[in-house]
């Protein structure tokens, strides 16, 4: 098993029940500590966290995970975004010595990356996405810091498909507001991609008491978070330990332009010509 086919939070959901107390107590360390333990050894996080080589051993084994280098990657990739940029920064140095390297690296890390994207996505996903977003009375977008440039590009380029799209407001004091009008009929996408999570946790808790169907797009989250949303894509920014670089989620958000425009073809082009006509109005 490798770590392509395994992931650190779909793994939790999965076998955490089966955890011991002990065990579930690595996992609350972990989850707490992500940047900590990305460095550590098996002996270090057995010594940091006062639990047992074995019980570490079988914790990671219970969880699917064949050894400790595909655990700790697994980790080390879910929680990639809270490595910090001055440690970005100094792996870029360490493996970009010219331009042309530069050239070179900042292309093939991104295109790997979207590579990975493209196999670990299924279909139904795409379709189920696109469903909602078709079904739904207004299309509500939010995103944190860099999260907020694939939730702004698609409250913008949906509205040219005639969908009703609202972009939730960076001032968090506005966010009530704005959610106030949310319904069932509603739907609800939320980039994460920020330390800070708990405005993604105020809203999620909103969106479940309001029933709005959710969708969580992060390339790192606490588990609970991910249970918490009706449906989780877990989209990375990058190599870790390269510049992380948001081209792999604003390709996520054009490929859901790209399934909606496959599935409801005939609707969008109807739309997209009455925008067209409306544009030379305009002009």
């Amino acid at each position: 098993m490798t770590f392509m086919n395994v992931n650190w939070a779909e793994q939790l959901q999965e076998h955490g029940k089966s955890l011991s107390r002990t065990e579930k107590q690595l996992v609350d360390y972990i989850n707490g500590s992500p940047e900590q333990v990305s460095s550590m050894t098996l002996q270090e996080l057995s010594e940091v966290s006062g639990i047992s080589k074995p019980v570490v051993i079988n914790c990671f084994r219970k969880l699917g995970f064949k050894d400790y280098k595909s655990f700790h990657s697994a980790i080390e990739q879910f929680f990639a975004s809270q490595i910090d940029s001055l440690g970005a920064s100094r792996q870029l140095k360490n493996r970009v010595r010219s331009m042309s390297d530069l050239l070179y690296e900042a292309a093939s890390v991104d295109f790997y990356s979207i590579k990975r994207l493209s196999a670990s996505l299924k279909t139904e996903d795409l379709e189920k996405i696109s469903a909602g977003l078709n079904l739904a009375g207004t299309i509500y977008l939010a995103g944190e810091g860099t999260g907020h440039y694939p939730a702004h590009f698609l409250a913008q380029r949906l509205r040219r498909y005639g969908l009703k799209t609202l972009l939730i407001d960076q001032d968090s004091r506005h966010t009530p507001d704005m959610l106030h009008p949310a319904d069932e009929s509603d739907m609800i996408i939320l980039f994460h991609y920020s330390d800070r999570d708990r405005w993604l946790r105020q809203i999620l808790q909103h969106s479940a008491g309001k029933k709005l169907n959710s969708l969580l797009v992060s390339g790192t989250i606490h588990p609970d978070y991910v249970s918490a949303a009706g449906q989780f894509i877990h989209v990375p920014r990058g190599d870790l330990h390269f510049k992380n670089s948001m081209a792999v989620p604003m390709h996520f958000a054009n490929l859901l332009l790209l399934a909606y425009e496959m599935l409801y073809g005939e609707k969008i082009e109807k739309q997209l010509t009455e925008l067209e006509e409306s544009r030379k109005l305009w002009d």
